[in-house]
């Protein structure tokens, strides 16, 4: 957390002398978890000879977060920023296998039951400003996951630090921003998620975010 603390502050600082702009943006997340394997299992419910499968739905939450936009040659952008979400995903159902290839045994395994990833972002975003206020923008961002949550019955409780691989996430993104006059935009991005954030299994974030925003 402090590396990425000082890596923001790095790129503030320099922005001042590059004629940059400042600005802050909140929206809506559409968030989802790609699971492999016994994704984070806290209940313990696979043996060494099981498989689990599970079935995802999306949660939506929200973000809020801020940037700094330093001016390229040639149209180009570059904007570091500052955003925290919540991602995660919701279990539809998750099905427990007697073997690698034979019928699913039981299912049901933490139906309903939802994960909460409170994750702090710092994306880059590489702009280019188009035609008619359309911005393109292909980035990548490093996040620091601050809790990992799930609900269960109704309780919310701290995945333990041993299902969880690392406090680190890496992905990659794209989007397009529709800029209007005095400072305001719409932004839309979609990103997908590098990281195993599992220490028992295979678990990655991909997320949609939309919102507005508003440069100085």
């Amino acid at each position: 957390m402090k590396r990425l603390t000082l890596l923001l502050f790095l790129l503030v600082t320099v922005s001042y002398g590059q004629g940059a702009k400042f600005g802050v943006r909140i929206g809506f997340t559409v968030a989802d978890l790609y699971i492999d394997g016994r994704g984070f299992d806290t209940a313990n419910v696979l043996n060494s000879n099981r498989r689990m499968e599970y079935v995802t739905d999306l949660i939506y939450t929200g973000h809020v977060g801020g940037f700094v936009e330093i001016k390229l040659p040639k149209r180009f952008y570059i904007e570091p920023g500052v955003n925290l979400t919540v991602l995660g995903a919701e279990y539809e159902n998750v099905k427990v296998f007697k073997g690698r290839d034979d019928d699913y045994e039981s299912d049901n395994y933490y139906r309903r039951d939802k994960v909460y990833i409170t994750q702090l972002n710092l994306p880059v975003w590489i702009k280019y400003r188009a035609v008619a206020g359309l911005h393109p923008k292909v980035g990548a961002y490093v996040g620091y996951l601050a809790a990992v949550k799930e609900k269960r019955d109704g309780k919310t409780t701290e995945v333990d630090a041993k299902y969880r691989n690392g406090e680190v996430d890496f992905g990659l993104g794209a989007g397009v921003e529709y800029h209007f006059p005095r400072g305001f935009f719409l932004d839309t991005n979609f990103n997908v998620g590098l990281s195993n954030l599992s220490a028992r299994g295979e678990v990655r974030n991909f997320f949609l975010q939309t919102g507005i925003g508003y440069k100085f």
